[in-house]
Formats: structure tokens, C-alpha cells, sequence
């Protein structure tokens, strides 16, 4: 009888062990410890958000510090942007503008993408499934609901889906970065001295600008998930 007690308690303590450190997901979600993605990486990216698909490379260099370069469509080739926590720059065909981040539209699809890593990025916990995409982990932030999807054994992160606003990006590449000077990566963004009147030329040129720059906000329109 002491020996079948002895088993017992054994059994008892392997199943409290196997909860406790198993790093296996099941079919209905469990909480684990969350991937560690708090770190300076890069990857390049195919986004979907309903009809609007684009291309290019992110790179996360902080908590809250992002770059974005778009490759494709031809539309929005060209587009850089640099997000931290004071907001954006834009950079498009040598014309920079900055907007500040309360007056970034909530359903831009690069901010939606960047609060969602970071958000797992500083979770302890997720919820976990797994899929035949690979390791599901789950989370919230400010814009709703989030997915990652990670490679099974080496635990690469290949996807973010953000279901409630209809965003995938496939992440294709994704490598750990060394970070020297991230503030560098922030552009700068271009004045314009007026010490004298301007000639015909001048005028015509900073109508130019405007128009550039008119097609540039139309341009960072375009990469929003209608609300």
C-alpha cells in the first residue's frame, strides 16, 4: 500500500510538471510563456488589408521604434516610414513629412502591425494554440485582437493577423539585427528660408513641392484600414 501512495504522489508531481513547463499548445489555448520578441529585428513583409496589398521591409529596433521601406505596388514604392512614440516621418521621392503620433489614424495598417509585436513583445503570457500554420499565440492591444504565427521548432515568427481589422503580414526572412544608433534611422524633415522675394521660378518650384507633398498624404492615406 505505501508503495502504490509512493506511485501516486509520483505520477502526481510528473503531471504538475508536465503543466508547469510543457511547451507544447494544445487544440483549445493554454497560457505560456510568450515567444521572446522584445528584440531589434528585421523582415521582409507581404501585407494584405482587405484590397490593399504591398511589399517592402520592417525593421523593429526598440519598444515603439519601427521602420518601414514599401518595395511594391508601384503606387507606394519608394514610401519610408520611421515611427517611434513621438509619431511618424514620411519620406517619399526626397520629401519628408512628419505627423505627430495622435494625429496618426488609428486604422493605419503599419501602426496597427508595430502595437501588435510590441504588445506580445512585452506580454509574460499568451495564449497558445496549435495549428497546421505552425504555434498560434494570441494576445490584445488598443486595436483589438492580435495572432502570431511561429515556426513549430524554431519558434521564427512568420505571420501577425490582426482579424478585427482584416490585416495579414507574412514575415519572410526575419533575422536578429545589432542596433547601434536607432535614432538615426528618424528623417529629418526639409524647411524652406524665405529671406527675399521669390522669382517665377521659386514659385512655380514650391508649387511643385506642395503638390508632391499633397501626393505624398495621399500616399500615407492609402496604407488605413477604413473604421
Amino acid at each position: 500500500m505505501r508503495k502504490n501512495g509512493r506511485g501516486i504522489v509520483i505520477i502526481s508531481i510528473l503531471l504538475v510538471i508536465s503543466v508547469l513547463f510543457c511547451t507544447g499548445c494544445k487544440d483549445g489555448g493554454i497560457l505560456v510563456k510568450s515567444p521572446d520578441l522584445n528584440v531589434p529585428f528585421q523582415s521582409d513583409v507581404k501585407v494584405q488589408a482587405g484590397e490593399l496589398e504591398f511589399e517592402g521591409t520592417v525593421k523593429r529596433y526598440g519598444m515603439g521604434i519601427w521602420n518601414m521601406a514599401v518595395t511594391a505596388p508601384e503606387t507606394l514604392e519608394g514610401l519610408n516610414i520611421s515611427y517611434n512614440d513621438e509619431g511618424v516621418t514620411a519620406e517619399l521621392d526626397g520629401l519628408t513629412m512628419e505627423i505627430a503620433m495622435e494625429d496618426i489614424n488609428s486604422g493605419a495598417v503599419f501602426a496597427q502591425i508595430f502595437k501588435a509585436v510590441d504588445s506580445a513583445a512585452a506580454a509574460g503570457t499568451l495564449s497558445c494554440t496549435d495549428s497546421e500554420d505552425g504555434k498560434i499565440f494570441s494576445g490584445e492591444f488598443s486595436g483589438g485582437t492580435y495572432k502570431l504565427i511561429f515556426e513549430p521548432q524554431s519558434l521564427t515568427p512568420t505571420a501577425v493577423e490582426i482579424p478585427s481589422a482584416g490585416i495579414f503580414c507574412e514575415l519572410r526572412g526575419f533575422s536578429i539585427i545589432t542596433v547601434t544608433d536607432p535614432s538615426s534611422q528618424s528623417g529629418q524633415t526639409a524647411q524652406t528660408e524665405q529671406s527675399a522675394p521669390m522669382s517665377g521660378t521659386e514659385e512655380q518650384t514650391v508649387q511643385s513641392e506642395e503638390t508632391a507633398v499633397q501626393s505624398l498624404e495621399t500616399t500615407i492615406s492609402i496604407v488605413e484600414t477604413e473604421q
